[in-house]
């Protein structure tokens, strides 16, 4: 199986996020748009963290980017995701929400946080809905 030429992201790299490395993405790389797939979204403060789960009732919202050729903006993100060694780039399947299916690259965690899930799954969504919140995303 080929490298994905996608990568799905759910919280300080979505699309309209103020972070600087979603800045970057955005800048480097073409948004597709919205997906959809298995799993439970954790609230880790600042960021969420993702266990995918083909088997799980909920949904993890994020947004797909096709990824420019060379592997350096992946790198980059590499670089900023695995700075927490829980973290792991993986492939995995998600589904736009206008339809169709693709194969992504994301990061997800290797165990269940202690910390409480993020009902509906969308990290901007939980984020915007906090009464106080630093500066990101």
């Amino acid at each position: 199986m080929s490298d994905p030429a996608h990568i799905f992201v759910y919280g300080t790299l979505r699309h309209g996020s103020n972070h600087p490395m979603a800045r970057r993405l955005t800048a480097q790389a073409r948004h597709i748009g919205q997906a959809r797939t298995p799993g439970r979204l954790y609230d880790m403060g600042w960021y969420p963290a993702a266990m995918f789960d083909a088997e799980a009732a909920t949904r993890i919202i994020g947004d797909v980017f096709a990824l420019p050729p060379g592997g350096r903006l992946l790198a980059e993100i590499d670089a900023y995701e695995e700075g927490d060694p829980n973290y792991e780039r993986i492939r995995l399947d998600v589904t736009l929400i206008g339809g169709g299916k693709l194969h992504v690259w994301t990061y997800g965690v290797h165990a269940p946080p202690n910390s409480r899930v993020i009902p509906g799954g969308d990290f901007l969504v939980h984020w915007n809905a906090k009464r106080r919140r630093p500066k990101w995303p």
